[in-house]
């Protein structure tokens, strides 16, 4: 069975594909998934649109958003207890903007595409000792506001079915 990862609320075109709003707690997703089915390129997503409708698209990226700062240390959007990933939908096809409401799920019949990986556990555990602080990018006064949490995940609507 697919591996939910969320319902869009909202996407935009980048250099990347289409990134997906909201990202996604990788503490609550390695939860449900096993240890070393860690999403990675190329992997297939199934997105089903609210009109009922579905389309299939590559992973192009799914990891933290940072960056550098001028002060030299490494900055996210996300919060260290809870690191949370952006996904990016590759391919050429599709609007240009995901309809809002529309559930994406990795397809689990070939996670990573035989790629291996060290698992979630150690990716939680590497971003947990990482040395790099929680902030707005677009925050221009004080260097260590943090932005209000985002929300936890959704659970899959169609689970219940």
């Amino acid at each position: 069975m697919p591996y939910y990862l969320l319902t869009v609320e909202s996407s935009r075109r980048s250099g990347f594909g289409h990134q997906v709003e909201p990202t996604v707690s990788i503490i609550e997703l390695a939860s449900r998934v096993n240890d070393l089915d860690v999403p990675l390129p190329g992997d297939r997503l199934l997105l089903r649109l609210p009109d009922g409708g579905t389309w299939t698209a590559p992973l192009a990226q799914f990891g933290i958003e940072a960056w550098r700062g001028d002060d030299g240390k490494a900055h996210s959007r996300s919060d260290p207890a809870d690191p949370r990933f952006t996904l990016a939908i590759g391919g050429q096809g599709g609007p240009d903007e995901l309809p809002v409401g529309t559930r994406i799920r990795l397809d689990d019949t070939v996670p990573t595409q035989g790629h291996r990986t060290k698992g979630w556990k150690y990716i939680i555990e590497a971003l947990a000792s990482a040395p790099w602080q929680r902030r707005d990018p677009d925050a221009t006064a004080d260097p260590d506001a943090t932005a209000e949490p985002n929300a936890t995940a959704d659970p899959d609507p169609d689970e219940a079915r």
